[in-house]
């Protein structure tokens, strides 16, 4: 087996893997946890705290994101043997650009809306001393439907990624 073959194979086997726990990870966020979290709040914020800061759900999903997308241009540059115009006039080319696309959309709306939402609710659940003020919740409740919203779009947005990709390579 040469050491073309093997390093395609553990790109394939990195991109796959990081990209369904981003995705699945974002499914499970948005479909389970979040709904879960404000049906059951205030309970339900310590849960969610150190899901999020202790046990680092969020740098997790960044990481998995990170993955995705590094292995993902390398296989896009290999696939295309360098000749990136040149293979997007094929089906399969394009089906993976367009994937492509979509998955850099939902890795920015997660870096750039999630990310600062997440730390700015952190920031506000670090200043409460005992029971939150009228304000402190408001500013909260605001945060949280943002996080709430692009979450249900970024998991939109994966999907139909996630989809393109695994149907690519049988378009001609």
């Amino acid at each position: 087996m040469s050491v073309y073959l093997i390093s395609i194979t553990l790109l394939r086997i990195v991109h796959i893997v990081a990209g369904v726990c981003w995705v699945g990870g974002n499914i499970i966020q948005a479909a389970f946890l979040e709904p879960t979290a404000r049906a059951t709040a205030p309970e339900s914020g310590r849960f969610m705290e150190y899901l999020m800061f202790r046990r680092r759900f969020g740098m997790f999903m960044s990481i998995s994101a990170i993955l995705t997308i590094v292995a993902g241009a390398l296989l896009y540059w290999y696939r295309s043997g360098g000749q990136i115009g040149v293979w997007m006039m094929t089906g399969s080319g394009l089906t993976f650009t367009i994937g492509s696309v979509f998955g850099l959309v939902a890795a920015a709306i997660g870096f750039l809306v999630m990310m600062p939402t997440a730390r700015q609710l952190e920031q506000i659940g670090q200043t409460i001393q005992g029971v939150p003020t009228a304000a402190q919740m408001a500013e909260m409740n605001q945060l949280r439907a943002r996080m709430s919203q692009a979450g249900r779009i970024e998991v939109i947005i994966g999907v139909l990624a996630l989809a393109l990709m695994a149907a690519a390579r049988y378009i001609v």
